[in-house]
This record gives C-alpha cells, structure tokens and sequence, in this order.
C-alpha cells in the first residue's frame, strides 16, 4: 500500500511495466528527472530517490511477480536494474524533446502567419 493505493492491483504485462508504473505513482515527476537510483554515491551529480519509498516499489516486486528474497536479489541487478535506468533517462529525455517539438511547431506557426500575411 502506499498513499491507500494497492500498488498489486495494477494491472501490467510485464515486470519492467509494472517496475515503472509503481515508480510514476510512488515519485513525482520531478523526482524521476532529476534523481538517480539508490543508493548514490557522493561523487554522483544526481541525488538518489528517496530509500524508503524506492524501498516500498521494490517490496512490491516480489509479491506481484511471486520471487523469493534469494530469486529477486539475482532478478534485481541482472534484468531489472537496467530497466529502471533507462526508465529514468527516458523522464529526462522526455522533457527535452517536448520543448524540442513545440519550439518547432511554434516556429512552423509563426513562418505560416508571416507568409498569410
């Protein structure tokens, strides 16, 4: 549970799915732009997410996909690390090709009216 949402009642296709859905609900947007999976190192120029609510979206894991403690410590780093990276590169791209793509259609826009005129 987490904010009187059932986090096992989503319905998903797959574990990566349901990895990143469980993150959208648990984290703010901001949060997954500007953050980095834990736990960080000092050296890093992100900040970690929050360890106790990344803490509870891994709890949730387990029971969804039925994996033992000893199954989800080799899941983890082997398939679903990496999932989760990419997952939070893809929040920081997103933004940037959305101002990209509206920046474009403005100009588009305004090139139009000129020639209107």
């Amino acid at each position: 549970m987490f904010n009187n949402y059932n986090l096992l009642d989503l319905m998903v296709t797959d574990y990566g799915n349901y990895a990143r859905k469980i993150l959208r609900i648990v984290f703010s947007r901001d949060e997954l732009k500007s953050s980095i999976l834990p736990p960080g190192k000092p050296h890093f120029r992100r900040q970690p997410l929050d360890q106790d609510r990344f803490k509870i979206c891994m709890n949730a894991i387990p029971y969804k996909f039925k994996l033992d403690v000893v199954n989800f410590g080799l899941f983890y780093p082997a398939l679903l690390r990496r999932k989760l990276t990419d997952f939070l590169i893809e929040e920081r791209r997103r933004e940037s090709t959305k101002e990209a793509r509206q920046s474009i259609q403005r100009n588009d826009t305004q090139q139009r009216s000129q020639a209107d005129f």
